[in-house]
């Protein structure tokens, strides 16, 4: 897919075909911040310990570290496992695992929970090797807890080898925001150029308006 600079987008940066931030044009000052307009906050946190073994089913994963939380938004409580996402918006989540058997059943499937209900899930059909998967959670009006557990109905093995797990929550927040205008002066007049004039005279031309 190529790129192209859109006429309804004056910041001067490229966008995606048929995408842009569709600002309109403002005449005495056409530059919007579209380029700052993007904030990306979020929170990384990794399972490094080895020695969980075991999880039960409907138990969720316990993050042990946190690697980076660059957003006041996003609270984690390690004694559930559950982050809290406290402000409305858009949230993307990305999750891995790395799992090593189950007891009955021939595979392992780990599900992504908001405020206890299933909305992203995946399923390894064999019992050793690593799951992952993404989902977008938008919050409204009230926080929302999220969390990963084990949905396979049996009990899973974790992996022995670190990390076990890591997952990472980004809030997305994006808009074009034009700056204010500025103040405007009385403009220059403009000075005719009678030389475009001479063609006119050379051919014996009736004269134009700006030499009468």
């Amino acid at each position: 897919m190529g790129y192209r600079k859109l006429p309804s987008c004056h910041c001067h940066v490229n966008h995606r075909a048929n995408a842009g931030c569709h600002q309109p044009k403002q005449k005495s000052h056409p530059m919007c911040r579209c380029a700052h307009a993007l904030e990306l906050g979020g929170i990384q946190a990794q399972l490094r310990s080895v020695d969980v073994g075991e999880l039960e089913n409907g138990l969720p994963i316990i993050f042990d570290i946190i690697l980076k939380r660059t957003s006041p938004d996003i609270i984690y409580n390690k004694d559930n496992g559950k982050f809290t996402l406290c402000k409305s918006g858009t949230y993307h989540v990305n999750w891995d695992v790395a799992v090593e058997g189950s007891y009955f059943q021939p595979f392992v499937t780990l599900a992504l929970t908001a405020d206890d209900e299933i909305i992203n899930a995946a399923t390894l059909p064999i019992t050793v090797g690593q799951l992952s998967s993404t989902a977008m959670v938008t919050v409204t009006d009230n926080p929302v807890d999220i969390a990963l557990i084990n949905n396979t109905n049996d009990v899973i093995q974790l992996s022995r080898y670190a990390p076990v797990a890591n997952i990472t929550i980004t809030k997305i927040t994006s808009g074009c925001k034009v700056a204010p205008e500025p103040q405007t002066t009385n403009p220059r007049p403009q000075r005719h150029h009678h030389h475009h004039c001479r063609p006119h005279h050379r051919h014996h031309a009736p004269p134009c308006r700006c030499c009468k």
